[in-house]
């Protein structure tokens, strides 16, 4: 995650200003921690086809955040899981800044090394910084890309683009509750890349592995 800035501490692109992207390169299936296998979420092989999206119970927020995921699930089972999985780690990462731990299980069962590395890395700059979250943040537009080769026994992974608008998403201290409410602009529209693979497993099971934020990407712009 970039270095942000002050009063935009919890917007999950970072806050740098630059347009820059952060990059993290897809880790191998092998690397799976020990902490994810003993998690156990409901929702990591998907929901069903054409159905609303169904996440997993674990990264249920309080009733003043909300993570919107504008999209129609699709109907191919294998997308359909991808798109569940990368909903789910995105959602696990601001269920972890409101718990205020980067050690949060859900982080860990819903992703794998580099992933999980960029999410704890964000999660931590938040409980460094004494701030959580309020307001809705909202998942649009996803694109499904070829992937690339994984490691370690690994069925073939699934690359998933998608926007993301912070506009509502806000900072909130955890010590006194302010929200610092911020405008709308251009470090608002937030373009994710994220590799999920599913695992070598016995039950259908997907995890992120790898991903790679651009902030300011003006192509999110409704």
């Amino acid at each position: 995650m970039a270095v942000v800035a002050a009063g935009a501490l919890a917007a999950c692109g970072g806050g740098s200003g630059s347009g820059d992207s952060a990059t993290i390169s897809p880790a191998a299936a092998g690397g799976t921690s020990a902490a994810a296998t003993t998690a156990s979420p409901t929702a990591a092989s998907g929901s069903q086809p054409g159905a609303p999206l169904k996440l997993d119970p674990a990264v249920a927020l309080p009733a003043d955040v909300k993570v919107v995921f504008d999209w129609t699930m699709p109907k191919d089972p294998a997308q359909n899981a991808a798109l569940t999985a990368a909903a789910n780690y995105l959602q696990s990462i601001d269920h972890a800044v409101v718990k205020q731990t980067a050690q949060d299980p859900p982080l860990f069962a819903h992703a794998s090394g580099d992933a999980l590395a960029y999410a704890r890395d964000f999660v931590q700059r938040n409980v460094d910084g004494k701030q959580t979250l309020s307001g809705t943040d909202r998942f649009y537009r996803p694109v499904f890309g070829n992937g690339s080769s994984a490691k370690g026994g690994s069925k073939s992974p699934v690359e998933i683009r998608l926007c993301d608008n912070q506009s509502k998403i806000y900072s909130k201290d955890v010590v006194g509750g302010k929200v610092h409410v911020t405008g709308e602009s251009d470090r608002s529209y937030v373009l994710f890349d994220i590799l999920v693979v599913e695992l070598p497993v016995a039950h259908p099971y997907w995890q992120a592995q790898g991903i790679t934020v651009k902030e300011g990407s003006l192509q999110c712009k409704d």
